[in-house]
């Protein structure tokens, strides 16, 4: 993991995607997990796992992105960093986290989807080896997308999965801006619509090159 230098925090939450484009939703999320973390890493993941569904081809560049990223959180008031991650593996993630910020507590940060996703088994050849490494190292901080309400909380109370419960946090986000994805974002502007509602100021200058 790669970021810049910024002390020895004592909390720190992991907020990793794609970020094509970074959007308000991916800010909504990072700043409701500043709430309870000195800072927010927004991790740029070189390789990221598959979502479930046809994905739209790539709007920004790998470079693009991460610029975007440092500039988001280069200006105001927002516990920010910005990094880059060879691994798409969010146990991977927290391993490097940990080297990078020793002695931090550490928090995954997610949307409700891949809360699931996480829970999921069809996703490992030993799930709950995987997910013990990972709570070792940190928690989850999670908010629910659209159409999840109430979901994560199900799987939880499931028989397979009731270990884990004390791990997962719940984090309070407007729904229209939890709603807020990157893909939404590329369909709008490849349709010529207008996404100033969508992605932060900074962004804005990235989209108008596409």
């Amino acid at each position: 993991m790669v970021v810049d230098t910024v002390g020895r925090p004592r909390s720190v939450a992991l907020l990793s995607g794609s970020f094509d484009p970074p959007t308000v939703g991916h800010v909504g999320l990072a700043e409701a997990a500043a709430e309870g973390s000195e800072l927010v890493v927004l991790v740029y993941s070189v390789r990221t796992l598959p979502k479930e569904g046809a994905t739209s081809p790539p709007l920004l560049s790998e470079q693009e992105r991460v610029q975007a990223l440092e500039v988001l959180c280069g200006g105001g008031s927002r516990r920010l960093a910005a990094a880059v991650c060879s691994h798409g593996l969010l146990l991977d993630q927290a391993a490097a986290a940990a080297l990078r910020f020793p002695g931090a507590v550490l928090h995954v940060v997610v949307g409700s989807d891949k809360a699931l996703q996480m829970l999921d088994p069809r996703w490992y050849d030993d799930r709950d080896g995987a997910l013990e490494r990972l709570f070792a190292l940190a928690d989850v901080r999670y908010a629910v997308r659209g159409g999840d309400e109430g979901a994560v909380e199900a799987a939880l109370e499931l028989p397979e999965n009731t270990r884990w419960r004390g791990r997962f946090r719940r984090l309070e986000i407007a729904p229209e801006i939890s709603a807020v994805s990157s893909r939404s974002v590329r369909d709008r502007v490849r349709a010529g619509g207008d996404v100033t509602d969508l992605v932060p100021p900074e962004v804005l200058s990235y989209l108008s090159r596409v």
